[in-house]
């Protein structure tokens, strides 16, 4: 088919015979269609072909559109086309955008030309029924080895076809990146073997590769891109070299069969939702140069026991360990000053935790729903509870209040069924509404004399609370 589709080209090239010129490109607009094709026109005259409408099964894309060269295929131009099967690029192609024919499920034929230079972040990501691309073995820019896709010019792994064989993979010595989306979705994939030449691993470079499960990183990787290795489900045990700085948003996330996770000193950056969903991790060991744990980091690791924290963290994003619900205790670093909404969230099996006098923000949700937490001592500097901070805390017989507090919001405390005496220190002068509901076994109530506002439910369904005031003239409407 390929054969047959090569000379049409041809033909179609000698019948053109079209030739660019400056007075076709005034005539055209920046952006313009022909036939089923958008185009853009580049700054250089030629043209870019940006998206197509068309139904056709095996397509020859155009050398020329309205008299103008094409020398571009753009980002995601042919994304998610379900009737193609064959596809031929023309010789003075010079460039292909990244995803440029991305999930194109059915095509199993692609041809293209020597004039290919520069080739964009996998243009066959999501192809699943691709095994190989027709390329001349002489091509100057480009390189297929054993039906894998190189780019010369960046020394740069393009393309693995899903539909390899299953079983491990060895990348050439020589390669220095693993490009973005290269292994996407590879689920034959068991193991692969990196050389020490790599460098760089790009965004969601083996995203879903769900039989992967080992690998080792070389050493002079510094950096993992986001999704690099999210839903890789199979992966059992991973090293990090010691070169490691930062680890992308993702970048390990449903990685449901990891067990155990200690990082280098070097690593100072850990991307959001990074470990989301690893329900196999039991034990994470932060290193000493991390400051910031970044918004639901480790979101989901249901099976987690232990946390070691480092000295010199100082922020823990919203979310960080929201249902972690097997972690039974956490010291907080004396460094930590901000705990975010929901970090932890749903934590049940958690029955103490140690928070630095030097915290001064703990955000709403943080410890809500945390049912084993028996006790807690709060930081001299919070001077607000924040709304639904510790709901459902079933297991907390005993809080003690902050000295300097001054505001304790709605729901804050709502459904501690086993706190049974409160004391609310004099700065306090709103409290919000609901804020003790539902605590069924509360006895006593210590209110401050300066209250100026609660809310008109604080208290309701607190069957064992008596002897408190009149409050009817504090309550807001």
């Amino acid at each position: 088919m390929k054969k047959r589709i090569a000379v049409l080209l041809a033909v179609v090239f000698v019948l053109l015979g079209a030739s660019f010129s400056a007075a076709s490109a005034a005539a055209i607009d920046t952006e313009f269609t022909s036939g089923y094709y958008n185009c853009c026109l580049q700054d250089d005259g030629t043209a870019m072909i940006t998206g197509y409408t068309g139904e056709e099964a095996v397509l020859v894309l155009p050398s020329v559109v309205e008299g103008i060269p094409v020398t571009a295929i753009g980002p995601s131009a042919f994304q998610a086309n379900i009737e193609l099967i064959g596809l031929v690029v023309p010789e003075g192609v010079t460039s292909l955008g990244d995803f440029a024919f991305q999930r194109c499920p059915n095509l199993t034929d692609v041809s293209l030309p020597l004039s290919l230079e520069k080739i964009g972040l996998n243009p066959f990501a999501g192809c699943e029924a691709l095994l190989e691309v027709d390329l001349d073995e002489n091509h100057p820019y480009l390189d297929e080895v054993d039906s894998v896709l190189f780019s010369k010019e960046d020394g740069r792994l393009v393309f693995y076809p899903r539909l390899m064989e299953k079983g491990p993979y060895t990348i050439p010595e020589g390669t220095r990146i693993i490009g973005a989306s290269a292994f996407y979705e590879c689920d034959n994939l068991t193991e692969i073997t990196i050389p020490d030449t790599v460098t760089a691993i790009g965004r969601r470079a083996f995203y879903q590769c769900s039989g992967l499960r080992s690998i080792v990183l070389p050493p002079e990787i510094s950096t993992i891109g986001a999704d690099a290795f999210c839903g890789c489900t199979s992966l059992a045990s991973l090293s990090f070299p010691e070169k490691v700085t930062s680890i992308g948003e993702r970048a390990f996330q449903d990685c449901s069969n990891l067990e155990e996770l200690v990082l280098p000193e070097t690593i100072i950056t850990i991307g959001e939702m990074a470990f989301r969903n690893c329900s196999g991790l039991t034990r994470i060991i932060l290193p000493q140069g991390i400051t910031t744990i970044g918004k639901n980091t480790f979101t989901d690791c249901k099976n987690v026991t232990e946390v070691v924290l480092p000295e010199g963290l100082a922020y823990i994003g919203a979310g960080a360990f929201s249902e972690c619900s097997s972690l039974l205790k956490l010291d907080l670093p004396s460094t930590v000053d901000y705990i975010g909404s929901n970090a932890f969230d749903g934590c049940t099996s958690l029955e103490s935790v140690t928070i630095p006098d030097t915290c001064s923000h703990i955000g709403s949700y943080a410890f809500s729903r945390c049912s084993s937490l028996k006790e807690l001592l709060l930081p001299s500097y919070i001077y607000s509870i924040n709304a639904y901070t510790f709901q459902g805390c079933i297991s907390m017989a005993e809080i003690v209040l902050p000295e300097e507090l001054e505001e304790i919001d709605l729901w804050a405390f709502a459904g501690c069924t086993s706190l049974r005496t409160v004391t609310i220190p004099d700065p306090v002068e709103v409290i919000g509404d609901y804020a003790f509901a539902y605590c069924m076994n509360l006895e006593t109530v210590g209110l401050p004399e300066d209250l100026e506002s609660i809310g008109a439910h604080t208290f309701d369904q607190c069957p064992k609370l008596a002897g408190l005031p009149d409050l009817s003239d504090m309550i807001e409407e």
